[in-house]
């Protein structure tokens, strides 16, 4: 079933739109990392200040599972609609929360354990959005434009992280350095509040997905959908989470991680890192889309497989080009960087979706997600940042990516293989999925 007419627009928007308010909250905090290590651990040297900041980064993810575990439930019991506007409420709250902490000047030790506590509330939030949205477009879609229509939720994340990159590189270019430590970091956590409510306001004015209504309808609602999810569909819980970490994880390690690369690592300024991590992304929303069109037309783990591939041959060259190179260097990095990871990204909602049946769609697609971040994505910058600082290699991250890359690969012939064969959930498959 899906919807026709002018509401398959207004279902893009408010899967979109919300999904954007709710990563630009989850992302602002890793691009001012570099800034909130002074704030909040200012005892520490440079790298261990940035190391630490990024452990509290990566503990967010921790929580995502749970949060996948909670919301999938949720989303499959009473409704996708429902959970989505409940999600996005909680994450702005936690953002608008940090932006009105008090620095470790003022309050000692407690300033840095209520960021934690913050940012595992933020974690939790994200653990049921992409389920959530990608289940509300998937839903919705058109049957032969899915993948194009799962892509917009993807592509609203890279959006998101141009966005606060961009307000990054704004902030960190018009005010002074004493400035931003002190009162300025504040702003970009405080537009939390107005985006949050915006986007809740959006989502309470759709309707429900004729698949969860027609569900409700029929008494097809499960019980149970987390425990049915992991009883009977565990080998895909497996496979999806490996083929998807080259976009989940790898974006970590390459366009988000630039201004904390930059700073912390290369000793170079912030905005150039920051500046670098909006171009990219830029054109990454746009690849994003592509990728989605493409496995509209063909199957979408080949399209992936060549984004997957691709990463794993350029890591090593892009780096060198970051970590030496000059405007024009890194442009071209990152612009390669954005053309593979679309192709990953774009194809993702709808290859998912179309891997689980209607009933346990939500919870599905929340576990794999959140379980690929929290496994391989959350603490990426901390690892590569870490790996640099033990070996003092500065290809560290490359080699991280390559190895990512190289797990993607094994799950996306893992499904290639189990659904070309139909042995596993035969009656999950749409008839005319492009998995």
């Amino acid at each position: 079933m899906e919807t026709k007419g002018p509401g398959k627009a207004k279902i893009v928007v408010a899967a979109a739109a919300g999904n954007f308010v709710e990563w630009y909250d989850f992302a602002i905090y890793g691009y001012f990392s570099p800034v909130l290590a002074k704030v909040f651990f200012p005892d520490s040297d440079g790298l261990n200040g940035l190391l630490a900041t990024l452990a509290i980064f990566g503990a967010a993810f921790v929580l995502r599972p749970v949060g996948a575990v909670i919301f999938g439930h949720l989303g499959d019991r009473r409704g996708r609609r429902w959970v989505l506007s409940f999600v996005i409420l909680t994450m702005a709250g936690a953002t608008t929360l940090i932006g009105l902490l008090p620095s470790y000047a003022s309050a000692g030790v407690l300033a840095p354990v209520a960021l934690t506590v913050l940012r595992l509330v933020q974690g939790l939030s994200a653990g049921g959005e992409f389920g959530g949205a990608a289940s509300l477009l998937f839903e919705h879609a058109p049957s032969r434009k899915r993948g194009v229509f799962g892509s917009a939720q993807a592509a609203s994340i890279a959006v998101a992280l141009a966005v606060s990159a961009g307000l990054g590189t704004a902030l960190t270019a018009w005010m002074s350095d004493a400035f931003l430590h002190s009162q300025g970091w504040r702003i970009p956590f405080l537009l939390g509040l107005p985006l949050g409510v915006g986007g809740w306001y959006i989502r309470r004015n759709i309707d429900e997905t004729p698949s969860f209504t027609a569900m409700q309808e029929q008494g097809q609602v499960a019980d149970s959908p987390v425990k049915e999810v992991f009883r009977g569909h565990w080998r895909m819980i497996i496979a999806g989470t490996g083929a998807i970490v080259s976009w989940t994880a790898g974006g970590y390690v390459t366009l988000q991680f630039l201004p904390a690369f930059f700073e912390g690592v290369l000793d170079r300024k912030l905005s150039e890192g920051l500046t670098a991590s909006l171009c990219g992304l830029t054109a990454y929303a746009g690849f994003i889309v592509l990728g989605g069109w493409l496995s509209d037309r063909v199957a979408r783990w080949k399209v992936m497989m060549g984004g997957a591939i691709g990463l794993a041959v350029v890591a090593v060259p892009c780096y060198q080009l970051l970590i030496h190179g000059g405007a024009f260097s890194i442009g071209v990095a990152v612009i390669l960087f954005a053309g593979f990871l679309g192709l990953t990204a774009g194809p993702t909602p709808a290859m998912l979706s179309e891997l689980a049946p209607d009933n346990v769609r939500n919870s599905y697609l929340s576990i794999v997600y959140s379980v690929a971040n929290a496994a391989f994505g959350g603490f990426a910058p901390y690892i590569v940042t870490a790996l640099v600082s033990s070996s003092g290699n500065l290809l560290s991250p490359a080699f991280y990516l390559i190895g990512l890359e190289a797990l993607a690969v094994a799950g996306l012939v893992g499904i290639s293989v189990h659904m070309r064969h139909r042995a596993l959930l035969p009656d999950a498959m749409p008839a005319d999925a492009r998995v």
